[in-house]
């Protein structure tokens, strides 16, 4: 009988023993936070943007447009923008990709980018080569700290860095500004 006992006690502790191990070994749970949201990918991108007086200001032109779900970040490659600056200019910008932070108005324009257009009365086509070119929507003015290649005609223009204040139609070179100018 007291063997019975014993057997029934260790039994016992052993059920209990596994049944502790169990609870304490529980991984907590954990609740589920808010679920990702989905990216999208999209192809052949064409969208338009108006101005306060309902004429058209931007118009974007992409290949395809991926959003990472967990930044927010759209990239669009292969772009095409034409701009409408100043009453009767129009500036045509591309380049390999542009990147748009979820909510922010500023577009950083990635690889080969290229703008053209007149500038003002001038007779000639003005061109812009660079690397990179961040354009703020908003506030309308573009810049870049990379290297930069601005050619008016047979004029060319190289400099480091650039400022343009698009709604005023002022471009500022930053440094190492080099030009030729042959008549």
């Amino acid at each position: 009988m007291t063997g019975r006992l014993l057997l029934l006690a260790a039994l016992i502790a052993l059920i209990a023993v596994l049944i502790e191990f169990r609870l304490l070994g529980r991984e907590e749970t954990t609740q589920a936070g808010e679920p990702a949201r989905p990216g999208y990918y999209l192809k052949g991108i064409g969208l338009e943007d108006f101005g306060a007086d309902g004429k058209l200001r931007l118009g974007l032109q992409a290949a395809t447009a991926n959003e990472d779900p967990v930044s927010g970040v759209v990239t669009l490659r292969e772009v095409a923008v034409d701009y409408h600056a100043l009453e009767g200019q129009r500036w045509h910008l591309t380049s390999n990709e542009a990147r748009v932070p979820r909510g922010a108005h500023a577009v950083d324009f990635l690889g080969d980018v290229r703008m053209s257009g007149r500038a003002g009365d001038q007779p000639g086509l003005g061109e812009l080569s660079t690397a990179r070119l961040i354009l703020d929507t908003a506030s309308e003015h573009a810049e870049t700290k990379e290297p930069v290649t601005l050619t008016f005609g047979r004029y060319v223009m190289n400099a480091r860095g650039m400022q343009v204040d698009l709604k005023g139609g002022n471009l500022q070179l930053e440094s190492d500004v080099n030009g030729l100018f042959n008549p």
